[in-house]
């Protein structure tokens, strides 16, 4: 009678260490699958910003991206005079809202004919190709005959593609 009860000892054990081994087991796989899970998920999250970084860094031409050198200096400065009257909302820079003095170099945008300091509205438009007022973008035209930095684009760019596409109405 003891050896018998000795073999179920035995067998109580085993089945003790069998259960603890198999949950183990389970705990280990839980684990992996979550690794798996979470380095998966971290995969998809780079993937989607490198793709988003790469879509900003191809913008469109009229994206707020700043103007080129080129284009800045193309430009023209004008010099401020005093018209003698009261001083009004136009009479001052909406960048540094200090009030232009006589003689000093402003430059007015052709699309909005808003003015500005000169140094104010430049240092605005190495960052942003918008009036600094009124949000509207800075168009301004390439020299005749002058290619874009894309290889194979044509002078005339989206203008010259509408006129030669017909639309339809």
């Amino acid at each position: 009678m003891a050896a018998r009860r000795l073999l179920e000892e035995a067998v109580a054990a085993g089945a003790q260490q069998d259960s603890l081994n198999s949950d183990l087991v389970l705990i280990l796989a839980g684990l992996l699958c979550a690794l798996v899970c979470v380095l998966g998920l971290g995969l998809v999250a780079r993937c989607a910003c490198s793709r988003r970084w790469a879509r900003a860094a191809d913008a469109p031409p009229g994206a707020n991206r700043g103007v080129k050198k080129e284009v800045l200096r193309a430009l023209p400065t004008v010099r401020y005079v005093a018209d003698g009257g009261e001083a009004s909302e136009s009479d001052e820079c909406a960048i540094c809202l200090a009030e232009f003095e006589d003689g000093q170099d402003m430059r007015v945008l052709p699309q909005c004919s808003h003015a500005f300091h000169t140094a104010c509205v430049d240092a605005w438009l190495r960052s942003h190709s918008s009036c600094p007022s009124c949000r509207r973008v800075l168009v301004a035209e390439l020299p005749r005959g002058e290619r874009s930095g894309r290889c194979g684009a044509r002078p005339g760019g989206l203008d010259a593609l509408l006129k030669a596409v017909p639309l339809c109405r």
